[in-house]
């Protein structure tokens, strides 16, 4: 698979406790679900409460053309996770803006194993998207991500659909409907 991510960058490789206990190339990294690392996710919200949602590039190495989170990448070996958070949120969408942080959980996939560390923060645009990253994005109302999820109009990674099912109902004040508890 040609992609235009770099697979020799170092990530810190981790414990279960997020120990570092080494380093990691991200080509083995993304190969090996015992190669744990740390990434982060970023939820950005427009002041009318939706989310906005990426769409990722074609080069990507992993899950080519699914959506998902705001903003999402990798800690860089010796990083950490809100610089990286900053870093993430200036390259993909061209902003600055204050984040929160909401928690991080481990997400598991056959191919490799993140601590996840979730942050949010709120911002209407516009965005200006980095084409290598990102294909497309937009703003969604939970009930309509909700919808195009379950009609599998849109197909999200695994790492969102998990950060989705922890956080969003944490982040919003509102009751969100059993469909969506579901499928979040």
């Amino acid at each position: 698979m040609l992609t235009t991510d770099n697979q020799k960058e170092l990530f810190d490789l981790v414990n279960e406790s997020d120990e570092v206990i080494g380093r990691v190339k991200r080509g083995d990294a993304h190969k090996n679900p015992k190669l744990i690392h740390r990434a982060i996710g970023i939820l950005v919200f427009s002041t009318d409460g939706e989310l906005f949602m990426q769409r990722r590039s074609s080069s990507k190495d992993t899950d080519p053309g699914k959506w998902s989170v705001s903003a999402a990448g990798h800690v860089n070996s010796g990083h950490t996770y809100l610089s990286s958070a900053r870093r993430e949120l200036r390259e993909e969408l061209g902003i600055k803006s204050k984040l929160t942080f909401v928690q991080k959980h481990m997400v598991r996939t056959p191919q490799e194993t993140e601590i996840n560390a979730i942050f949010k923060t709120q911002h209407n645009g516009p965005f200006r998207l980095h084409p290598e990253e990102i294909s497309e994005g937009q703003f969604f109302s939970l009930p309509q991500l909700e919808q195009q999820i379950s009609a599998g109009q849109i197909q999200v990674t695994p790492h969102s659909l998990v950060t989705l099912k922890t956080v969003c109902h944490i982040l919003l004040d509102q009751n969100i409907s059993p469909i969506l508890q579901k499928i979040f």
